[in-house]
């Protein structure tokens, strides 16, 4: 499985403060993942009592990061 990052996903990472290794974990064993529009995975992880939403576009093995954040 190869992640990529948009610039838009590395720019918000970036301001909101987001770990890049909690963004990875999420992305490759989330707790959760939701189906959403434009082909496009919400992937949930819980990290104390926090909730990471990583809204992702998988592209064959390639899976793209478009954003992060906390819920």
């Amino acid at each position: 499985m190869s992640i990529k990052f948009s610039d838009h996903a590395r720019k918000q990472i970036k301001e909101r403060k987001i770990p890049v290794n909690r963004v990875n974990e999420t992305v490759k064993n989330p707790e959760r993942k939701i189906f959403s529009s434009r082909n496009r995975k919400l992937r949930q992880r819980q990290f104390g009592s926090k909730i990471l939403e990583v809204v992702t576009i998988t592209e064959g093995s390639k899976i793209t990061v478009v954003t992060a954040y906390y819920l």
